[in-house]
Order: C-alpha cells, then structure tokens, then sequence
C-alpha cells in the first residue's frame, strides 16, 4: 500500500503544520479533491486541439510531471531502493494501468464522445473496483456500502438520460471510456500489492514508469512538445501539476486511510464536478433531470461518508 507517510500531531508546530496533518490524515477530503482534478482532466482533454494527439498528450503530461515529483522523492528513493529492486514489476503495471494506459485510452475516447459521457461511464468506477475486489481479493460489500451505491448508481442512470453521447447513445467513444474506466479500477485495487514506499517515491516511479511505457507510441506518433502555443503548454502544465502530481498523491494517500472499495465510491462526484467544468468552460448546459441525478448522487455521497 502507498501514501503511509503522516504527520504526527506531536511534530505539528504552527497552525500550517497542523493543518496540513488535518489535510494529510483526513481522507474525505483528499478523495474529493483528487476527484475535482481528475474530473477537469476529462474538460480539459476534450477541450484541447486536436493537433495535440492522445499519444503525445499523455507522454508529455508524464514528462513533465516527473520533475515536479523528483525533488520531493530525492531524499527517500535510496531508502526505497531494496523495495524498487524487488517490486518493480508491480510498480511497472500500475503505472501502465492506472497512468499511461488509462489517460490515453481516456484522450482518445474524448476525441469520439463528450467530456461528460465520458465521466459518466467513469462512474461505475466504485462497482467495478468492489468487483475486482471480490474476484481478486475476497472482498466483501456492506449493506450501508450497497445502499450508498445503489443512491449513487441511480443519480448516474439520470445523468446519462439527460447527457447522452455525443453521437446519440453509445459509440466508439463511450466504450473506450469503459476500457479507461477498468484500467483506473484495476490500479485503483491492485494498489494493495504496491511496496510501502515513500508516498513521494512512488509518485516518480509511477510517473517515470508511465512515461517510459509511452516512449514508442510516442515515437510513432512524433509529436514534439508544443512550445510556441501557450494555451497547449499551459494545458499540459495544469495536467502535469492539477490531474497528475496532487491527484494521484492525494488519491493514493486516501486509499492508504480507507480502502480501495471506500475510496472508489468519491468517483462517484466526477460527473458532478465534470457537468459543472463543462458548464462552465465548454458551455454544456446542466438540466433539471440532471440537478435531481446529482442529489442522488450526493446522498449515495453522504451514506459513503458516515462512520
């Protein structure tokens, strides 16, 4: 499991101190947050040019993440070194599943359907991390877990009604949505078999791991690093930072404080924040069918989130 680094309260000095180990150890909040950022990397990755293919998106959204993540991982990566040496196959699938596989599989789904079906589909998301669960790992479902699925399942159905796909009903793009969708659950449940690293050193791994898989795709596809165009470059530096670096940190530190099958039930709040960003950048209207979906998905959110 990653991300058991906490700052104990005995070594907090300072209001800031404190507060980032009330940020740090509270996992509601890291969940939801790591929710938001990941909801405006679908907006954002069906708002950018096509120029920029999915490929290139991807494996530049990586190489610039992992120098914002290295400083961080210096000091630990030596420690880490015997679990790096043993663990490396594991730590090379989770950065093909849940980095490189699942984000360019996602770019190219939005390039065939819009960013909120796509963000729909990404809502079955906490059904199919309980299944992996259950199939990999025996796990078992509650009956409070189920009902707040169930809410939260319902809210999604009446968003899919009101947000069809782009073509009208399913297409190329919803499915490979799907195909996203599973990648991030498989990441999402196998993070349990993850070395315990150094929250820090994980991230560079996984960032390095994921740019390396995408090396000959993106030699494929040849797209350099667009800097003469400052909307793309501001668009791959807000993946690099928002969607990638604090994203997975705070993700992978809420699974480490509750579980994978409690932390999958925040992605239920992508498509809610996602209508909002599209409302808000792409101009996506939000219906009433639609405000009733997010009601229901609220109270799936609220049952989730009581002790």
């Amino acid at each position: 499991m990653t991300g058991h680094l906490a700052v104990p309260r005995s070594e907090a000095r300072g209001p800031l101190h404190m507060a980032a180990a009330d940020l740090w150890n509270n996992p509601w909040l890291l969940l939801t947050l790591s929710a938001s950022f990941w909801a405006s990397n679908f907006v954002l990755g069906r708002a950018l040019p096509t120029s920029l293919t999915p490929v290139s998106l991807s494996f530049w959204r990586w190489v610039l993440a992992l120098p914002l993540a290295l400083p961080f991982a210096a000091p630990y990566l030596a420690r880490d070194w015997p679990a790096i040496r043993r663990s490396w196959p594991i730590l090379l699938l989770l950065a093909g599943l849940g980095l490189a596989g699942s984000n360019s599989i996602a770019y190219l789904a939005l390039r065939q359907t819009s960013a909120t079906s796509a963000l729909l589909v990404q809502s079955a998301m906490p059904i199919t991390i309980l299944g992996c669960g259950v199939l990999l790992f025996g796990d078992r479902a509650g009956l409070r877990q189920g009902v707040a699925m169930g809410f939260a399942m319902a809210g999604v159905l009446c968003v899919v009604l009101a947000k069809p796909g782009a073509t009208g009903g399913f297409n190329a793009g919803t499915l490979l949505a799907g195909l996203a969708m599973l990648c991030q659950s498989l990441y999402a449940t196998l993070l349990r078999w993850a070395p315990r690293l150094h929250p820090a050193s994980f991230l560079s791994l996984t960032f390095f791991g994921a740019a390396l898989l995408m090396v000959p795709f993106q030699l494929h596809s040849g797209v350099p690093l667009p800097l003469h165009d400052r909307a793309g470059m501001t668009a791959l530096a807000y993946l690099a930072v928002g969607p990638s670096v604090l994203a997975f940190f705070l993700f992978n530190r809420g699974v480490a404080l509750v579980g994978s099958s409690r932390a999958g039930l925040f992605f239920y709040l992508m498509p809610v924040f996602g209508t909002i960003f599209a409302f808000l950048f792409l101009g996506e209207r939000i219906g009433l069918v639609e405000l009733g979906g997010f009601l229901l998905v609220g109270v799936g959110f609220a049952l989730s989130h009581r002790r």
